[in-house]
């Protein structure tokens, strides 16, 4: 019996959802009535790369599949275009955006939308019509202007849960229109944008995972303020944070900070009941700070640094580990007693970064604070 044709369309449709284009296209040879299936599934993806950089075949692929589904009433849910522009076709590749988007519209829920220049630097317009996707649920664009004519049509996207901003050029008045009309947001990650130098999270109250990243080369980092009680993770590279005053941060069990300059002091007047992971890297901002962290649940405490920070923490978990990676530097050895004191009740391991320092430099033997735990240091 042959059950691959007896499947119904619907499952079947869901079947190919899982796989990718190209797979979704070999699976016509399987029967008669899969020969046309994968045209109906309810994602697609149109990654320009795949077309052999024949952009008029891709173009002309794009055009036609979005008219059918729109023609034939089609069920969109996924929506992926990657596509490169050159330096006289910007106008033109904006313009079919503008055509191929509201083609979309009806019920897609994830759009992820990315061009690249193959010549000038600039950042295409990402266009309004994107803004007006009212069932739009995720949102992923790359290397456009979001542009404050963008603003009136945003209060559209209410339902929108999912925000990727990457190498996007955006002011701070279009991303606070975007986070103060889109409350429903879960999940943000703003990746190596540009002219973004303030971010407020006031208005997520469903924020449950956050991601920045900025750019060392950036000659004012941007100012972070987060303290949604919904927070699960923050991860931050290249910012400056600082976390409201009597903010709850009950549901929070991952905290990376790297490479933020900006003081940490105001931590230890926050409890972190749930907070399993911690993370300083490169953190400028820890050399004049003296940190008290409560975290009775943690489990895994790292630094990275040139410098002994100050910091102490207030736990009841009986099994945790800590690890330290200390680069350069001599006389900070002084600051280290005290530091690994403080992680006394965890498994310590110690790595020092430095071409002159040898193991025996440390005593190791008898430390008189390790507590029976283990305790390895290398020296690299």
């Amino acid at each position: 019996m042959d059950r691959i044709s007896d499947l119904p369309k619907d499952i079947s449709q869901r079947i190919l959802y899982f796989l990718s284009q190209e797979d979704a296209v070999r699976t016509s040879v399987l029967s008669k009535s899969w020969r046309d299936i994968w045209c109906t599934r309810p994602n697609l993806d149109f990654i320009e790369d795949s077309f052999h950089r024949n952009k008029q075949q891709f173009l002309s692929a794009v055009d036609t599949t979005l008219q059918r589904y729109c023609d034939q009433r089609l069920s969109l849910e996924k929506f992926h275009l990657s596509i490169s522009v050159g330096r006289y076709l910007e106008r033109e590749s904006v313009s079919l955006l503008e055509k191929w988007i509201p083609l979309t519209a009806t019920g897609v829920k994830e759009l992820r939308l990315s061009i690249r220049s193959e010549y000038a630097p600039g950042f295409i317009e990402l266009p309004l019509v994107v803004f007006e996707t009212e069932s739009l649920q995720h949102l992923r664009v790359e290397k456009f202007r979001m542009n404050r004519d963008a603003i009136p049509t945003i209060v559209l996207s209410k339902h929108l849960k999912k925000l990727h901003l990457q190498d996007v050029y955006i002011e701070d008045n279009v991303f606070q229109k975007i986070t103060s009309s889109c409350p429903l947001i879960e999940a943000m990650v703003v990746d190596s944008c540009r002219r973004l130098k303030n971010i407020r999270s006031d208005n997520l109250r469903r924020l449950k995972n956050f991601f920045f990243k900025g750019s060392k080369y950036d000659d004012e980092s941007c100012s972070i303020e987060i303290y949604p009680p919904s927070l699960e993770t923050i991860e931050i590279i290249y910012g400056n944070v600082s976390f409201h005053k009597g903010a709850d941060f009950h549901n929070l069990n991952y905290l990376h900070l790297s490479d933020v300059k900006s003081s940490l002091d105001h931590l230890s007047s926050f409890k972190f009941p749930s907070l399993e992971r911690l993370n300083f890297l490169e953190c400028g901002g820890l050399k004049e700070s003296d940190i008290f962290i409560d975290a009775p649940n943690i489990l895994y405490f790292k630094y990275e640094g040139d410098f002994i920070p100050s910091i102490s923490f207030a736990t009841t978990t009986t099994e945790w580990k800590s690890d330290i990676q200390l680069k350069e530097g001599s006389l900070w050895f002084l600051n280290l007693n005290e530091l690994l004191k403080s992680l006394s009740q965890s498994e310590i391991s110690l790595i020092i970064d430095h071409a002159d320092v040898n193991q025996e430099n440390i005593p190791v033997q008898d430390n008189g604070y390790n507590n029976n735990k283990p305790f390895a240091v290398e020296s690299l």
